[in-house]
């Protein structure tokens, strides 16, 4: 049976890595049709990758294996692990300036839509390079495992398990079919992302420029086409546009999803109002801190908004240096590199909803040491919850930092600065991009880190895109039992 399954997740993964091979074409025709330089790397790759994934599926043919949480576990882990080595293959070619690791750790980072580069001097960089990064991030914001679920039908295989294995999303399905699930994914992600493009385009951003943030906003992603980020355009209007479509990206995708495509109002989701009511205190609390600094305008205030946005929303752009905010500014940005968005939407992080139920957990301990007699459920909003899901938020969050400390540590060994390892490792964990520091902080870049350090963050970054039970349970010996 586990050969089997092998077989099977093989064949997936080349399913999925011939649909991206086919996606390094958009970049070279685009080069051949406005005439850009650097779109030839492109269909070597495109025609390379494809290659190997179509005799990856010849050698795979056979009996599909019943679905099953291994199964799962190995078609997702093959996915996140394997797809990366296979968008690397343009920055290899198109950049030989570039190791192999540096090409990896890019590609890694837009799939996982982290937004950490080792590229330097964007404005400069060819236009296929920086429409395939923007390529891979919106691709990754809707998650390659959606992309596989597609495809999953037509290899006989029922996906709501792999789904839920990358989803964090605990809530009842909102439709009652997979696959009317994922159309309505990818109509709304479409529908958000089309709707950003033109709304940068109103706010005099180049059309090209629109289109790759237009992808990077709507995925959380971060990548950007200038080296000041989003912090390029000092227009006010450029950056609430920004500002709102990484809100959208934040939310849960089962609110946009009962919203358009039921008859029925979605239902009150605590994750949804925390989100929003972090949001708000923290710019306050960096606006507040601020206003015996400087004097306040409406770009500095949409600016601090932003910020707090873009990182909360783990998209990482960045406008001017929030490092040279006063007081406890840079502390905050920190803090908030752990949040995340909500459960079920393109941001990383550890999420709202499992603060939300740590809450409910305190409060609920605090009750029974008052009373001790007394029989407290547990609630997520009004709907009453499994004790799994407690624990699972509890084992995610405490799994979270220890990980956390084992990277820190990692890095340090490796000849790190403590800022710098300490961000460093939560960044890549939390998807975020950006971390403290002169280094890799907001003006920084992670091109100057060692390829041995650079690996250490790719591993972080797949292991905080899978949240690290995913992977970890690779380790069991037995997952590896018939």
């Amino acid at each position: 049976m586990l050969s089997k399954e092998l077989r099977a997740a093989s064949q997936i993964v080349a399913l999925v890595g011939l649909i991206f091979s086919f996606l390094m074409f958009i970049p070279w025709l685009a080069s051949v049709a406005i005439g850009w330089y650097g779109g030839e790397p492109f269909l070597w790759s495109g025609l390379t990758a494809g290659f190997g994934c179509i005799l990856i599926l010849l050698a795979t043919r056979g009996e599909t294996p019943r679905i099953s949480a291994r199964f799962g576990i190995l078609v997702v882990n093959f996915l996140w692990w394997i797809i990366p080595l296979i968008c690397a293959l343009p920055f290899i070619l198109a950049l030989p300036e570039l190791t192999t690791m540096d090409a990896i750790f890019e590609a890694t980072s837009g799939l996982t839509t982290t937004g950490a580069t080792v590229l330097t001097n964007l404005v400069e960089q060819p236009r296929p390079i920086l429409l395939w990064r923007a390529i891979m991030q919106w691709i990754g914001g809707l998650g390659i495992l959606s992309l596989g679920l597609i495809l999953l039908p037509f290899l006989r295989v029922g996906g709501m398990q792999l789904f839920r294995m990358e989803n964090s999303d605990r809530a009842e399905k909102p439709l009652p079919r997979l696959i009317e699930i994922s159309k309505s994914i990818i109509l709304i992600y479409l529908g958000l992302s089309g709707a950003c493009t033109l709304a940068y385009v109103a706010t005099g951003v180049a059309p090209f420029d629109s289109i790759a943030h237009a992808m990077t906003t709507v995925a959380t992603g971060g990548f950007s086409t200038h080296d000041e980020s989003i912090g390029y355009y000092q227009d006010p209007a450029v950056l609430w546009v920004a500002i709102i479509f990484m809100f959208f990206g934040g939310l849960p995708f089962s609110f946009f999803i009962a919203l358009f495509f039921t008859r029925n109002l979605p239902k009150p989701d605590p994750q949804i109002y925390f989100f929003l009511i972090l949001i708000v205190v923290s710019s306050l609390i960096v606006i507040m801190l601020d206003l015996e600094m400087t004097e306040l305008s409406t770009f500095k205030i949409s600016q601090y908004i932003f910020n707090v946005v873009a990182i909360i929303t783990t998209t990482g752009y960045a406008s001017g240096d929030f490092m040279s905010y006063s007081g406890v500014g840079p502390v905050l940005f920190f803090f908030l590199i752990f949040v995340g968005g909500c459960a079920g939407s393109t941001s990383g992080g550890i999420k709202i909803y499992r603060f939300v139920i740590l809450a409910q957990l305190i409060r609920s301990s605090l009750n029974e040491l008052i009373y001790s007699r007394g029989v407290f459920l547990m609630r997520y909003g009004r709907q009453v919850v499994d004790q799994a899901v407690f624990r699972s938020a509890i084992i995610m969050i405490t799994t979270f930092l220890s990980f956390l400390a084992l990277f820190t540590i990692i890095l340090g060994a490796m000849g790190l600065d403590f800022i710098t390892a300490l961000s460093g490792a939560a960044s890549a964990l939390a998807n975020v991009g950006p971390g403290i520091g002169d280094i890799i902080g907001p003006t920084g870049s992670y091109s100057t880190l060692d390829d041995p350090e650079k690996g250490v963050l790719i591993i972080a970054m797949i292991l905080g895109r899978l949240e690290l039970l995913v992977v970890m349970a690779l380790f069991l010996p037995i997952l590896w039992r018939d």
